[in-house]
């Protein structure tokens, strides 16, 4: 997924490292990347369940 991302970002000068990648970064842009590209771990599952009952509790 997230070398699919970086190479539909290419227009943006995002240039992807793939053995950064498949070590899952954190840093995963190359050496010549016009930007830093880096894996932030997330839990949406955790916020959307969050968000959910606080609008359930009003």
């Amino acid at each position: 997924m997230r070398e699919r991302v970086c190479r539909s970002a290419a227009w943006l000068g995002v240039s992807l490292d793939p053995q950064a990648n498949a070590k899952h970064g954190p840093r995963i842009s190359d050496p010549q990347s016009a930007v830093d590209v880096w894996v932030i771990p997330t839990n949406e599952e955790l916020m959307i369940a969050r968000h959910a009952l606080r609008c359930l509790e009003g």
